[in-house]
């Protein structure tokens, strides 16, 4: 109870009570932006496809077990032109975004 008025090393002097002695956390890591987890998501899905196609092409391996590769591939393909699909449609959507706030529309652009 003595160590209740004492001040401890680091805290100010306006704070009381145990719950006020507990150190603060340190602020949070900033999370990956949005494009560099789809750019990785691309990576991996590359890389995925890459050893699938490695698999169904290796003649060591039984027919199920290409069968199943290739499918595999299959599936992952078309993962990857889903999101590459997306990746672009974005693309497309800034820079029409872009051109609409500079005034460019259909109508204000000069006829050739």
């Amino acid at each position: 109870m003595e160590q209740e008025g004492q001040q401890i090393k680091g805290q100010s002097t306006d704070t009381t009570g145990l719950v006020d002695q507990v150190p603060v956390r340190q602020k949070r890591k900033r999370l990956p932006s949005l494009e560099r987890l789809r750019h990785e998501l691309v990576y991996q899905l590359r890389e995925s496809l890459r050893a699938s196609q490695e698999k169904m092409n290796n003649p060591e391996l039984s027919l199920a077990e290409r069968h199943r590769w290739t499918q595999a591939n299959t599936y992952t393909a078309q993962v990857l032109n889903t999101v590459l699909r997306d990746l672009q449609l974005r693309d497309w959507e800034r820079r029409l975004k872009v051109i609409e706030e500079r005034g460019l529309t259909y109508k204000a652009l000069p006829l050739r």
